[in-house]
């Protein structure tokens, strides 16, 4: 039986805090990590030992939990730090990656303007100074400005922001 089904009988899904929860368990927790995207969309981790978690230095990469949808998939937390596509969790991934690629997007950058500092009247530039791509930019009034085409969606900017505001919404759907 599925997430959906078990939630509708049990009357889970009748209430709003009902639905956000199917939805938290069904949406993945962050991006995948670099060069393994393809993989985990085809079902490959599923039984794996996990050896990308001990190879990453940034120590950002975690595992979906047990009955979540994607349980034993990979996922970054940029709460911690971002990645730095050095290969090292694909180099340990037992399955085969084309590592050779150039680092891939893990996505763009969203800014939540109604809590950020920059948006607010206060001259913040902690996600700036930390953007190595110089996608984090500020206007002319001192509000954050992400330049897409510069942004790989690394995460360094989450982690460096004070108040939280930064999330990173990336090819996989997060």
């Amino acid at each position: 039986m599925d997430i959906g089904r078990r939630n509708f009988l049990r009357g889970a899904s009748l209430t709003a805090d009902g639905r956000k929860a199917v939805v938290r368990l069904r949406a993945p927790l962050g991006p995948s990590p670099p060069w393994m995207s393809m993989l985990v969309e085809q079902d490959n981790c599923n039984s794996c030992d996990q050896a990308c978690i001990p190879a990453c230095e940034q120590d950002i990469i975690r595992i979906h939990p047990g009955g979540h949808s994607l349980a034993g998939y990979p996922w970054l937390d940029f709460s911690v730090a971002g990645c730095t596509f050095c290969g090292k969790c694909a180099a340990a991934c037992p399955l085969d990656h084309a590592q050779d690629d150039p680092a891939p997007v893990l996505g763009g950058i969203h800014i939540d303007q109604a809590r950020c500092l920059s948006w607010n009247g206060v001259f913040c530039m902690s996600c700036v100074s930390v953007c190595r791509y110089r996608a984090m930019t500020l206007d002319k009034q001192r509000r954050l400005v992400v330049t897409v085409e510069n942004c790989n969606g690394c995460g360094a900017c989450v982690s460096a922001c004070p108040v939280g505001v930064l999330t990173v919404h990336g090819s996989c759907g997060t």
